[in-house]
């Protein structure tokens, strides 16, 4: 059975914001689905993976869309069992 996907598009978010209202998505978010976040922030390719693992998530694609100057980071995440508090 394929993971239902939940789209999450921070391209107009600031990162720190992105990752709250990202918390506040994932505790909506059955074990084992997928929430994809889109951004377009510099960190995130650090930030996101570090938030997922921190929060009881895992990270399962990066990858880049679009073209200059509208390119952006697109993340899988995969929403772990326990969603601990943050």
């Amino acid at each position: 059975m394929t993971p239902t996907v939940t789209v999450l598009d921070n391209r107009r978010t600031p990162c720190a914001v992105g990752l709250i209202r990202a918390t506040g998505v994932m505790k909506n978010i059955p074990a084992g689905e997928v929430l994809e976040i889109h951004t377009r922030d510099r960190f995130a390719p650090v930030e996101i993976p570090l938030w997922a693992a921190r929060s009881g998530h895992s990270t399962t694609t990066v990858r880049r869309e679009g073209s200059w100057p509208l390119r952006y980071w697109v993340f899988s995440v995969v929403a772990g069992g326990d969603h601990p508090a943050t």
